[in-house]
């Protein structure tokens, strides 16, 4: 009997989340297509109907989540506001909270940092992970570079610098949020240490000071 097309997706779906199950409980490198299409209830032959290795399996289970990189370069592309270091700071949380929202999310973010050797075939997934983590770098960079421009961006702090700061803030606040099995409170935390960063990054406003001898002189007046 002929599949009908919305069988055919709903198969697929069904190997890809098997594929996320097995490669989060035993790692991609020592997963195989028999221990998939078991959990999955298909045959080998139907794995390979709609992918053509594991290679392809594991990439298209990455592919079919937004990972935080995407959460943040979206907020930002999208964000108004006209102060470049709160425009960071709002993608930042943007993307905390979405991450502490979805499971999907994580077991696919434990997957790739945790559960994958990127050795031999498994070095192309790299490259999609590497070209998104230098295009955040370079939208953070541009943020700071368009700060330092408008003033308010410390003379403490060099533009690349910062871009590099604010993006290991975020990728660590991540990683050890699930490597520590989500012991605290990611949003909370994120939030206060976002922002903390960030306020260190903005200039401080020098405060006026009023001359001594004027003050007297309104003060007789």
């Amino acid at each position: 009997m002929r599949r009908t097309k919305a069988e055919a997706g709903e198969t697929r779906e069904a190997i890809l989340d098997s594929a996320e199950t097995v490669f989060l409980e035993h790692g991609v490198n020592q997963s195989t297509l028999n221990q998939i299409a078991e959990h999955a209830g298909v045959t080998r032959g139907a794995i390979y109907f709609h992918f053509k290795d594991k290679l392809q399996l594991y990439q298209d289970v990455v592919e079919r989540v937004r990972l935080p990189q995407d959460d943040l370069l979206a907020k930002a592309f999208h964000c108004e506001n006209s102060d470049p270091l709160d425009v960071a700071l709002d993608a930042g949380i943007f993307c905390l909270e979405n991450f502490a929202g979805d499971q999907r999310k994580q077991r696919v973010f434990t997957i790739i940092t945790q559960r994958c050797e990127y050795v031999g075939e498994m070095a192309q997934v790299l490259q999609r992970l590497s070209a998104l983590n230098e295009e955040v770098q370079q939208m953070l960079l541009r943020l700071t570079r368009l700060a330092r421009k408008r003033g308010v961006l410390s003379p403490q702090w060099e533009p690349e610098i910062a871009a590099r700061a604010l993006q290991s803030t975020m990728s660590g606040l991540l990683f050890e949020w699930m490597r520590l099995e989500k012991s605290f409170d990611l949003v909370a935390a994120g939030s206060q240490t976002m922002t903390a960063i960030v306020d260190s990054l903005r200039k401080k406003a020098i405060p006026v000071q009023v001359p001594v001898v004027r003050l007297k002189k309104q003060l007789v007046a």
